[in-house]
């Protein structure tokens, strides 16, 4: 399962914010009003890219997955185990996740893609009109352009999609990621009944993945999902380590499966199944590998404070865990960094603090195996 995540890199906007004070000052003039025009034009055509996103769900058939309205610190937050919305104190981004949950797959991201395309030519279009109406329309205008060409180009990461890999590279992709797209409304039912604690619908679920797609990489993180919602962690790392080895895999997907085994691999040291030092060496042998592959940094944060717990680095752990609850989106992620920084501070020997924030992520997910376990050692001290 794929959730559409479009790319806005930050190398993208220096790109532009560079092309844009070239444009400023050879013809205008005016380098702060045209730089004003250039960042506010990025952040509305970025923002335009994400309403058409999101106008593509009514239209087109998506689900929502991720709403986000802002960046820096939480103000409200209605998130639920298979969504995420929230609003953050600095509001000048939108971003927006949204996935196909019944065939045809494939058409319907590719006319999200289209809507998400179309919502950028509109902003676009009058903005070049008034392309001679001063520096801050001018600097607006060649923003604008640039970021939309910039979002055509076909390209796949860690992070997400570009607009134009959609367009121009979906309709042609090989067999093996066309089952992908053919098994994703399957996948994307069964990690939602393991998100969302119906175990036993997941378990179904996901023995009807394993008879109808065996080896298929969706159908096995899909699994996985299961497995940890389960607290079977080391069967688990063995699908993990089976993604991370898989040679043809794309990079994207590769540091995808890099941080999942990370992940897994603390879960089983913490959970006593398997040695400390075979899995903390699996652990950031993992993690190191995601990063080089593109996987965001501070993603990963949380997966880093984990080995740091383990290895006794209490206050890197609890410093680590509360920038990675503080930044995460997924209800469930966060609840494994609050369970994370709980055991942290029971650790140091802060039991009051542990009780507090333990209670915190029983507000997120009660029944999550890492907040329940967490919940049931500060019973016993």
């Amino acid at each position: 399962m794929r959730i559409i995540r479009l790319l806005a890199a930050p190398g993208a906007i220096a790109t532009i914010v560079a092309v844009v004070a070239i444009v400023v000052v050879e013809w205008s003039g005016g380098v702060a009003e045209g730089l004003a025009g250039a960042v506010v034009g990025l952040l509305v055509v970025l923002a335009a890219s994400q309403v058409g996103l999101l106008l593509s769900v009514p239209l087109v058939g998506m689900r929502v997955q991720r709403v986000v309205i802002g960046m820096g610190p939480r103000l409200a937050d209605w998130s639920r185990p298979n969504r995420a919305v929230a609003v953050r104190a600095i509001p000048v981004v939108l971003a927006v996740g949204v996935r196909a949950t019944t065939a045809p797959v494939r058409k319907r991201m590719w006319w999200s893609a289209l809507c998400s395309a179309l919502a950028e030519v509109a902003v676009l279009v009058p903005a070049a009109a008034n392309v001679d109406g001063g520096a801050f329309a001018h600097g607006f205008a060649v923003a604008c352009v640039a970021e939309f060409v910039y979002g055509m180009l076909p390209r796949r990461s860690a992070v997400g999609t570009s607009t134009g890999w959609l367009l121009f590279r979906l309709p042609f992709v090989s067999n093996e990621h066309a089952r992908q797209l053919e098994a994703a409304p399957l996948v994307g039912e069964t990690i939602d009944a393991a998100r969302g604690g119906d175990l036993a619908a997941a378990e179904r679920l996901a023995m009807a993945l394993r008879e109808a797609y065996p080896d298929l990489r969706a159908a096995l993180s899909a699994r996985m999902s299961v497995l940890e919602a389960q607290g079977r962690y080391v069967e688990a790392m063995i699908l993990a380590v089976k993604l991370a080895s898989d040679a043809e895999q794309e990079p994207d997907e590769a540091a995808g499966s890099f941080a999942a085994l990370a992940s897994l691999a603390c879960f089983s040291v913490e959970a006593g199944h398997l040695d400390a030092e075979l899995g903390l060496s699996t652990a950031n042998q993992s993690l190191e590998n995601a990063t080089t592959l593109g996987y965001p940094s501070y993603k990963l944060n949380g997966v880093r404070a984990l080995v740091a717990l383990l290895r006794g680095n209490l206050d890197v752990a609890i410093t680590l865990a509360t920038r990675a609850a503080d930044a995460g989106d997924s209800l469930l992620g966060r609840a494994d960094d609050l369970a994370t920084l709980a055991r942290a501070h029971m650790a140091s020997g802060d039991n009051q603090t542990a009780r507090q924030v333990i209670t915190e992520a029983e507000k997120l997910a009660s029944w999550w195996p890492r907040v329940a376990s967490t919940r049931s050692r500060l019973e016993v001290c």
